[in-house]
């Protein structure tokens, strides 16, 4: 089958791989007919971010049920669903401790990093994995439900009030929709992005409740009289050394994005002003609330995936997103805010 494979920092393409075999026990084949192109796929081919060699890339998806092992009872084929890519065995240390996000055999289950992933037009999971799609929603806004669940996810990590002044660095689609994940805490604020296409596209679709800014500077202007802020989600990874001194005493600062850059902390500072440092990743008991929400048009997702091309096409896409793969240059000057890829 035709996949998209990495095979190394800088070297992905198209080529022909094994399809997987039949499912059997509580095993589904799935048919993929979407999946959108995450930051971390984006880390993983510039080689920010570790990832197996070879492997096929992907992890948000959707698709329609093609065969179904002989125990699966909540599944026929047929079946549009969406795809829950991180896999937990619930029986290791972290499983039993509420942290299924970090089982143990994550390093050798994680989809589209150590094991193969969705660009592809076949995929096996478990039927645990597996929820149903409205028929409402499209295959391509349907790639939205997990991470959406993961900006869900990080929004538990908070202490949440409705007056809190609130910064979200980076308006792509993690931005976009942790703006609408912080939304359901009555939470409003400003989304700062330096890209111009792609802070317009932001600004179009979250509404009234977020301002886009060009600066960090401007955004602090337009929610706080005093220079300082309750709360910032750095979906970047690499501002935290300027995020740290904007906040206000009890401030919080999130930090979600996989850049691998490094931030010195004023320790008496974090005590003396009872600052918080917060990391997430991936979705935890979060992904049927992502899927209501999106089903319900809660978050506007058909509007979010903004640009739409074949798997073929990834070299393009991936230059919309400010990845040049033929150059080997990330300058994140992105003008498309989701990108989604649809296997032949």
């Amino acid at each position: 089958m035709q996949s998209l494979l990495y095979e190394g920092p800088w070297r992905v393409a198209i080529a022909d791989c094994p399809e997987p075999d039949e499912p059997t026990g509580r095993e589904a084949l799935v048919r993929i007919r979407a999946t959108g192109i995450c930051g971390t796929d984006l880390g993983i081919v510039t080689g920010v971010y570790f990832a197996r060699i070879p492997v096929i890339l992907g992890h948000e998806s959707t698709g329609e049920v093609v065969a179904v092992g002989e125990a699966v009872e909540s599944l026929q084929v047929g079946a549009r669903v969406v795809i829950d890519p991180t896999y937990s065995c619930g029986f290791c240390a972290m499983c039993r401790t509420d942290r299924p996000n970090h089982c143990e055999r994550k390093t050798q289950t994680e989809t589209g990093v150590s094991r193969d992933g969705t660009f592809a037009p076949y995929y096996k999971t478990e039927e645990r994995f597996l929820y149903p799609l409205a028929d409402t929603v499209s295959f391509e806004a349907g790639t939205l439900v997990e991470p959406l669940s993961c900006a869900l996810t990080g929004v538990d990590r908070l202490r949440t009030r409705s007056d809190l002044r609130t910064l979200v660095l980076g308006a792509g689609p993690l931005g976009v929709l942790y703006a609408f994940a912080l939304a359901t805490q009555g939470l409003g604020g400003a989304l700062v992005e330096i890209a111009s296409e792609r802070r317009a596209l932001a600004a179009a679709v979250t509404g009234a409740g977020w301002r886009g800014c060009a600066s960090l500077e401007e955004a602090v202007d337009s929610v706080s009289s005093n220079g300082e802020v309750d709360l910032i989600v750095d979906t970047t990874g690499v501002l935290g050394q300027r995020s740290l001194p904007l906040l206000a005493r009890g401030g919080q600062l999130l930090t979600i994005g996989l850049r691998g850059a490094s931030c010195a902390v004023d320790m008496l500072r974090v005590a003396d002003r009872s600052l918080s440092i917060i990391g997430s990743i991936d979705s935890l008991r979060t992904f049927n609330a992502a899927k209501e929400l999106i089903e319900r048009g809660f978050v506007p997702a058909e509007r979010i995936v903004s640009h739409r091309w074949e798997l073929a096409d990834y070299r393009q896409a991936f230059l919309h997103l400010g990845c040049d793969l033929d150059s080997r240059i990330y300058n994140g000057n992105a003008s498309a805010l989701k990108a989604v890829l649809r296997p032949a």
